[in-house]
């Protein structure tokens, strides 16, 4: 009687632990999808060409799109606001790659084999759908400076405007000029907004 008893009680703690575990993985699968999952799901798979840069050949690439706004974002992957706003690029050029918007991503991680290949797989993971590229110059203040990174603080952008002009700088040194989701979408609306205004005056 003892032995029966013994069995049925583990046949009832396997089949509510089996319970538990669907239930859990029910859970899991319920759970929605955060903002950064969803934007990097709705993009198709990319292949990623990492181009390299300096700070020297930076102003040839601008000068390709002239007559384009150009949103120059500096990112590295020891730096986590980076990461963590790293969607919004895609979410950005999603919005405004039609009306003119051209992303060149700039990686600053130090340039080895090893670090080229953490770098292609986070752009991959992220289906990045813009240029890609990764600064070959030593790391250090003064290629930030030469890259105009304020402070040598990331994350940084600089937005140039259609004529090739330096419109936005947004970073982490002055309160008046922070980088940032807000910041960013106001700039790039601005920007879109007075050259529509333009073109229609021109009419």
């Amino acid at each position: 009687m003892i032995r029966k008893l013994i069995l049925c009680s583990t046949l009832l703690c396997l089949l509510t632990a089996c319970s538990f575990g669907e239930s859990q993985e029910q859970e899991t699968e319920a759970q929605p999808l955060t903002a950064r999952e969803a934007v990097i799901q709705s993009l198709p798979a990319v292949e990623i060409q990492l181009k390299e840069i300096t700070p020297e050949t930076l102003p040839a690439e601008i000068e390709k799109h002239r007559g384009k706004v150009v949103f120059v974002d500096y990112w590295a992957t020891w730096c986590p606001m980076c990461l963590d706003s790293f969607h919004h690029l895609s979410r950005w050029h999603q919005e405004y790659a039609d009306k003119g918007l051209v992303i060149l991503a700039i990686n600053l991680d130090e340039d080895n084999e090893s670090n080229r290949k953490v770098v292609k797989e986070y752009l991959t993971e992220q289906r990045a759908p813009f240029e890609n590229f990764i600064s070959t110059v030593k790391p250090d203040a003064i290629r930030d400076e030469k890259f105009g990174i304020e402070g040598s603080t990331l994350p940084f952008c600089q937005i140039y405007n259609r004529e090739g002009e330096l419109a936005v700088t947004l970073g982490n040194v002055n309160p008046e000029r922070l980088y940032g989701e807000v910041s960013i979408s106001d700039a790039l609306t601005k920007l879109f907004t007075e050259t529509d205004s333009a073109k229609k005056a021109n009419r």
